[in-house]
């Protein structure tokens, strides 16, 4: 058991018993599927390009890019920390700080990428493991491609659930307060509707200001730029679905297409029409399967 820098108690040992896992088969093992209260999953890719290439996230983006690097490298720069990217390696980005990575064009780049908010934890420094040939990690990053070429988005899912278990024990995986999961939980629940910081603080207890503090002391985000991170999530899963941009603009609470369209706009630098044209290309593998 520890205590948190707010003062609340958790059991470690306790996590998954009381998460309620089942058993599955897959490739010839057994892996546990998780019953999901909010998929982690936000976007994902086989990629193969010899063109500049420059992820950059100037402020925490709240999620976590994972890239599993099968061919080239790359340089990830964060904080005064630089790291050179190699092949047979799989990288968790941050989420709590700004980053920045490249790929000198010229060169050939092949990797897998996931796109995933982890819903009880935040990553606050850049993981990196090594993928051993049979190993379980070599062998979930194989089926990760394999289900993306197969476009087999359920079995992804279920990936991508069980994918934490492999962070568990790293020290940039830091797991949530209670104060926090509520909030999520909150904001999750109440996308489609108005949420403001002072309805927030009320019902959480706290003055309005301090509540600001705390979370972005935990979060490395203000509670507005939050929300609206979750709502582009949510546009951006919705948008995969096919759900119509009428829609999926007032699931994520904006009264009317135009607001939504400048929001979308400026978190994502295309809009939801040309993103939605551009999403399947992002998930076509450029290398046959």
């Amino acid at each position: 058991m520890f205590t948190d820098e707010y003062g609340y108690f958790y059991t470690v040992c306790g996590y998954m018993a009381n998460a309620g896992f089942t058993n599955i088969s897959f490739n010839g093992y057994n892996m546990h599927k998780r019953r999901r209260e909010k998929k982690m999953l936000i976007e994902y890719g086989n990629m193969d390009t010899v063109a500049a290439w420059e992820p950059v996230e100037e402020v925490p983006s709240g999620y976590s890019r994972i890239y599993y690097i099968t061919k080239g490298d790359a340089i990830y720069e964060a904080a005064g920390d630089r790291r050179h990217l190699t092949p047979d390696h799989l990288y968790v980005f941050p989420s709590m700080i700004p980053y920045r990575v490249w790929h000198e064009s010229g060169q050939e780049l092949e990797y897998t990428y996931l796109y995933m908010d982890f819903p009880k934890h935040r990553v606050n420094g850049l993981i990196e493991l090594q993928v051993d040939g049979e190993t379980c990690l070599h062998d979930f990053a194989g089926a990760v491609r394999k289900a993306i070429c197969e476009d087999k988005i359920d079995l992804l899912e279920h990936l991508a659930d069980a994918f934490p278990f492999f962070l568990n024990e790293n020290e940039h995986f830091i797991r949530n307060s209670a104060m926090l999961n509520d909030v999520q939980k909150f904001v999750s629940e109440h996308l489609s509707e108005e949420i403001t910081i002072e309805d927030m603080s009320r019902i959480f207890g706290y003055h309005p200001n301090y509540f600001i503090r705390l979370f972005r002391s935990e979060t490395g985000r203000t509670p507005y730029r939050y929300i609206m991170q979750m709502r582009m999530q949510h546009a951006v899963r919705q948008l995969n679905k096919g759900m119509p941009n009428d829609e999926v603009c007032h699931a994520c609470g904006f009264t009317d297409s135009s607001t939504f369209t400048r929001a979308f706009r400026k978190y994502f630098g295309v809009t939801p029409q040309k993103y939605r044209k551009g999403c399947r290309i992002r998930k076509v593998t450029l290398n046959p399967c």
